[in-house]
């Protein structure tokens, strides 16, 4: 799994089936240090539970194309859960 911080959003009306209901967000990943690494990237998250500001875990790859029990998605990027605190290096 992977952090990030959710910068944004994405609104697609033309996209796969298997997307339906679900909302698109962009996402900055972060290191350990909660420091930006690399790009933002579009990540799916299939519960619409995340806004912007809120630091998220994430899977990529085969992962995060089936998140769902009998539901499968063309994502290289899927918002599992919403961190609400996190302690790395005598940080909180």
């Amino acid at each position: 799994m992977n952090i990030a911080t959710v910068i944004g959003s994405l609104w697609a009306t033309q996209k796969h089936p298997s997307f339906n209901g679900m909302k698109f967000c962009v996402i900055q990943p972060l290191d350990q240090h909660r420091r930006p690494v690399g790009s933002p990237i579009i990540a799916v998250d299939p519960d619409n539970r995340c806004g912007r500001g809120e630091t998220v875990f994430y899977v990529d790859g085969g992962d995060a194309a089936t998140v769902k029990e009998n539901h499968s998605m063309p994502s290289d990027a899927t918002i599992v859960g919403i961190i609400d605190s996190m302690s790395t290096d005598n940080h909180t």
